[in-house]
């Protein structure tokens, strides 16, 4: 899967609940997780200053169909 460009993923993750210790706020990110938010519409790709933007799951999705080829 070689497009010839850079790809940046457009999907933000934001921890689910913060602790201000950092040891605890591991912990927390195991427990509660995180929610994910799609800086653009899944199944879409833009091209813009020679850079590929789409989201994790568009990349996800993309990568499985490459190696399903090969």
């Amino acid at each position: 899967m070689n497009f010839g460009y850079p790809i940046h993923i457009a999907t933000k993750k934001r921890q689910r609940k913060k602790h201000h210790k950092k040891r605890i706020n591991k912990k927390w990110q195991k427990r509660y997780g995180f929610y994910e938010y799609d800086m653009m519409p899944h199944g879409k790709m833009m091209l813009f200053d020679g850079v590929l933007y789409m989201t994790e799951k568009t990349f996800n999705e993309l990568k499985e169909i490459a190696n399903d080829d090969t």
